[in-house]
C-alpha cells in the first residue's frame, strides 16, 4: 500500500512515540495474536530495539493488507487517554500529510483511511489536520480592487466567469506552495498554508501571485477587457482549525482581512508583525516598514508589483486599449 518514503515515515512515526512494550500491544490491538520476537525468529531473551520493532510491526501490516488499520488506530489513539496515560503522537500530522500526498487521507467521518484520488490538492485540510485541534497556521486575505464598480459595468454573468477563472489561477499557485483555498467569495478570499517553512511558502505565494497578475490579465477569454488589481495581507498564528472552514474563528483571519482591506495598497503584499519576523533575509528585503495596524507592526512591499504594464508608453496603451475594444 504505502511507498517507500511513507512506510519510512510512519515507521519513524512509531519509533519516535512508542517502545518496545507498547508497540507489542499496538501489534495486538490489529492483529488478534501479535509478537514480534516470533515473527522476527529473534530469540524473547534477545532485546528487540524500538525501530526494529516498528520495522516488524509495519512489514507485518503490509503483508496482511492492514496498514490502513494501523494508521485508522494511530489517529484514533492519538490526544486520548490510553492505559491511563495521555497519549500524544508527535508528527502524526506530519505523517498523515505525506500520506495524503500519495492519495489516502484518514476521513473522520467513516473513521477509515480512503483513497482520496486526484483530489488531495482540494482538501483543506491537507488529509491530516483534524476537528477542533490548534494548529500553527499563515492565513492570507486576497481581494479584487474596485470590484463594485466592476460588476456594475460588466454584469454578474461575465464577473462570475471572471472570478472562476481567477479562482483557478490562485489554486494553480497555491498548489505550487502546498496552500490551500479555505474560501472563495467571488471577489476575494481566504488561503491558508501549515507545516514546514509555511510561512515563507505564504509569502512566496503572495509575492508570485501580484507578479503574474499581468501575465493573467493578458488572457485571451478574459470576460471582462480591462485589468484587475488585488490586494494581498498576511497574518499567522494558532488557528483552531474546522473541515467545515466557515466555523473558524480566529483573530490571525480577522486580522489578515483587516489588514487587506484597510492597510494594503493595489498590487502590494501586507505582512503582520508575525510573519515578517519569520522571513529569512532574502524575502524580508522586499518589504518596508508601514504604520502600525490595530496596535501591531506591520510591514508592506516597497512598491506595487503588478505594474508591468501600468506605465506603458501612450501609443502602446491606445494599441493596448484598442485591442481589448474591438475584442469585447
Amino acid at each position: 500500500m504505502l511507498e517507500p518514503s511513507v512506510k519510512n515515515d510512519l515507521i519513524e512515526l512509531i519509533t519516535v512515540n512508542f517502545n518496545y512494550k507498547d508497540l507489542n500491544e499496538l501489534g495486538k490491538l490489529v492483529f488478534k495474536s501479535y509478537d514480534a520476537h516470533a515473527l522476527s525468529g529473534v530469540k524473547n531473551h534477545i532485546t528487540i530495539s524500538p525501530r526494529k520493532a516498528a520495522e516488524i510491526l509495519v512489514d507485518h501490516c503490509e503483508a496482511k493488507k492492514k496498514t490502513k488499520n494501523l494508521i485508522k488506530l494511530l489517529v484514533e489513539m492519538d490526544d486520548r487517554i490510553h492505559q491511563g496515560k495521555h497519549l500524544k503522537i508527535n508528527g502524526l500530522e506530519f505523517f498523515l500529510s505525506h500520506l495524503a500526498q500519495q492519495g489516502f487521507v484518514y476521513d473522520e467521518r467513516t473513521r477509515s483511511v480512503i483513497d482520496c484520488g486526484d483530489d488531495r490538492d482540494e482538501l483543506v485540510n491537507w488529509g491530516s489536520l483534524r476537528d477542533g485541534k490548534t494548529y500553527d497556521i499563515a492565513v492570507g486575505s486576497i481581494d479584487i480592487v474596485g470590484n463594485s464598480k466592476m460588476v456594475k459595468k460588466y454584469g454578474m454573468r461575465k464577473m462570475e466567469t471572471f472570478y472562476y477563472q481567477l479562482m483557478r489561477f490562485l489554486k494553480d499557485k497555491l498548489r505550487k506552495y502546498d496552500g490551500r483555498l479555505w474560501s472563495w467569495a467571488g471577489d476575494g478570499g481566504i488561503c491558508a498554508f501549515t507545516f514546514k517553512n509555511h510561512v515563507c511558502r505564504a509569502v512566496l505565494f503572495a509575492l508570485e501571485v501580484q507578479s503574474s497578475i499581468p501575465l493573467f490579465n493578458l488572457r485571451q477569454d478574459k470576460p471582462v477587457p480591462e485589468n484587475i488589481q488585488v490586494r494581498i495581507a498576511m497574518d499567522t498564528g494558532k488557528v483552531k482549525f474546522y473541515c467545515n472552514t466557515g466555523k473558524i474563528v480566529s483573530d490571525t483571519v480577522n486580522y489578515a482581512a483587516h489588514l487587506e482591506k484597510k492597510g494594503t495598497g493595489p498590487g502590494k503584499v501586507a505582512v503582520s508583525d508575525r510573519i515578517y519576523k519569520e522571513l529569512d533575509c532574502d524575502i524580508a528585503s522586499v518589504f518596508l516598514k508601514q504604520d502600525d495596524f490595530e496596535d501591531r507592526e506591520c510591514w508592506g512591499t516597497y512598491r506595487r508589483l503588478d505594474d508591468l504594464f501600468i506605465d506603458l508608453p501612450e501609443p502602446a496603451l491606445r494599441l493596448k486599449r484598442g485591442r481589448l475594444r474591438k475584442r469585447a
